[in-house]
């Protein structure tokens, strides 16, 4: 049986085609793109103050840390640069809409208050007070 060289070429390229497909993929979701690049941890902090009227004065005892925060309420340790979810942190109140969410958690030492703020749109999705 004879195999047509054109047929050969035009699999092989389909499997490359494919391959390289993939591999986007999968990397397209360990990093943030234009579209969906998260707000910076100032941003964070400035989106609490304001809505929950804080003094600018108060900004010493903030504190931040970028998590991923579940619908019921628990956080995790994550980064900033991948979607990686580490080991549990704490709990929290369920956020708004029970879904998860990669936050900024935004913690007033003063008023022993914690906020997570979306990384994406600079929603409050829950808080709590310690």
């Amino acid at each position: 049986m004879r195999i047509d060289k054109k047929f050969a070429l035009t699999v092989t390229i389909s499997i490359l085609v494919t391959i390289l497909v993939y591999i986007g993929i999968v990397t397209s979701l360990e990093r943030p793109t234009l579209s969906r690049t998260p707000i910076s941890k100032e941003n964070a902090i400035l989106i609490v103050i304001d809505n929950r009227n804080l003094t600018s004065s108060e900004r010493q005892d903030i504190v931040t840390e970028f998590v991923h925060i579940k619908g019921n309420g628990s956080f995790y340790e994550s980064n900033l640069n991948s979607n990686h979810i580490g080991r549990h942190l704490g709990d929290s109140h369920p956020t708004i809409n029970n879904a998860n969410y990669f936050v900024w958690k935004v913690t007033d030492k003063k008023n022993n208050f914690t906020y997570f703020v979306d990384n994406l749109n600079g929603e409050i999705v829950s808080e709590f007070s310690q």
